[in-house]
C-alpha cells in the first residue's frame, strides 16, 4: 500500500508541474514573439512602440529578467533606430517633426494667452478704482402721518428723512370793499343824561358816543335817514349821520401749522426708483437728481 500511495503522488506532482510549465511557456511566447500577421502585395508599416516597450536585461543569477524602462527616449531617436525601411523611416521622423512643431506652437499660444489674462486680470482693479462711482438720489416731501404710515416699507431702501414745519393760511373770502355803516347822532343839548331820557320816554333807546348820543347803527343810508325824520318828529332836533366803516365785516387771518417730511433715498438706479414710486406714488412725486 505504501508503494502504491507514493505512485499517487507523484502522478499528482508531476500533473501539476506540467500544468505550470505549460502557462508560464504561453506568457513567455506572448511576450517574447508575438505573431505578426505577414500580409501579401504593399505592406504599411506602424510606428513601434518602443517609448513603453520592456527590455530584456540580465539578472544576477544569469536569467533573462523582463524589466520595464523607466526613462523614456526621443520618439525621433527610436525611429532612427528602428529596422525600417529609409523610405518609411524618413516619412516617420518628418510627420514626428510636424507634430512636435505643432505641438512647441500650440504650447507657445497658450504661454501668450495664459499671460495675456493674467495681465487683464492685474488691470482689471485698477481700473475699478479709477472709474468714478455714479451716485443717483431720489426725494420726496409728504405729511409727516403719511410719512409714518408708510415709514416701513421704505426701510429696503437706504434714505434720510428730515422734518420740517410749514405755516398754511386759511383766511375766508374778503369783500372787495369794506362794508360800511351809517350812525345816527343826536346832540346831548348840554344835558346828556336828561336827554337820554328823553329819548328812551320816546322809544328810542341811546347811548353816549363822542360827545354825541348814538340812537342806532343801521346799514344802509335811507334806513339812517328814515331813523332821522323819526327822531324829529318826536321833537328831537339836530340829529346827523355819520358814515363809518363796519368792522365786523373785516375778518383777519388765521394760519395753520403743518409738518412735512422730506425724504432723501440715496444710490437710487432705475429698478429702485420704480420701488420707491410704487409705495410713494399717491403721497407725492418723486424727484430723481441727476447722477453725480
Amino acid at each position: 500500500m505504501k508503494w502504491l500511495f507514493a505512485v499517487l503522488v507523484a502522478l499528482n506532482i508531476i500533473v501539476f508541474g506540467g500544468m505550470v510549465a505549460g502557462r508560464v511557456a504561453e506568457k513567455q511566447k506572448a511576450v517574447v514573439a508575438p505573431t505578426v500577421p505577414v500580409a501579401s502585395g504593399r505592406q504599411e508599416l506602424a510606428v513601434p512602440d518602443l517609448k513603453t516597450a520592456p527590455e530584456v536585461m540580465a539578472s544576477d543569477d544569469g536569467r533573462d529578467a523582463w524589466i520595464t524602462a523607466t526613462e523614456e527616449r526621443p520618439l525621433a531617436e527610436i525611429i532612427a533606430a528602428a529596422d525600417i525601411p529609409e523610405g518609411e523611416r524618413q516619412k516617420l521622423l518628418n510627420e514626428e517633426k510636424q507634430k512636435e512643431q505643432q505641438r512647441r506652437e500650440q504650447e507657445r499660444k497658450a504661454r501668450e494667452e495664459r499671460a495675456r489674462r493674467e495681465a487683464e486680470q492685474e488691470k482689471q482693479p485698477e481700473q475699478v478704482q479709477a472709474k468714478p462711482v455714479q451716485q443717483c438720489s431720489a426725494s420726496i416731501t409728504l405729511d409727516e402721518d403719511d410719512y409714518h404710515r408708510i415709514k416701513g416699507l421704505l426701510t429696503q431702501w437706504p434714505h434720510a428723512a428730515t422734518r420740517t414745519v410749514e405755516q398754511r393760511s386759511s383766511t375766508r373770502a374778503k369783500t372787495s370793499a369794506p362794508a360800511k355803516s351809517y350812525r345816527v347822532l343826536v346832540p346831548t343839548g348840554g344835558d346828556a343824561l336828561a336827554r337820554l331820557d328823553s329819548l328812551n320816554a320816546k322809544g328810542f333807546s341811546g347811548t353816549l358816543h363822542n360827545g354825541d348820543i348814538s340812537i342806532g347803527v343801521v346799514r344802509s343810508k335811507s334806513a339812517a335817514q328814515v331813523l332821522v325824520s323819526r327822531v324829529a318828529a318826536a321833537g328831537f332836533g339836530g340829529a346827523n349821520v355819520v358814515e363809518q366803516e363796519d368792522k365786523s365785516s373785516t375778518v383777519a387771518d388765521s394760519s395753520l401749522s403743518v409738518a412735512r417730511m422730506r425724504v432723501l433715498f440715496m444710490s437710487v438706479d432705475d429698478k429702485a426708483a420704480q420701488g420707491i414710486n410704487a409705495v410713494v406714488g399717491n403721497y407725492g412725486k418723486l424727484n430723481r437728481s441727476k447722477c453725480k
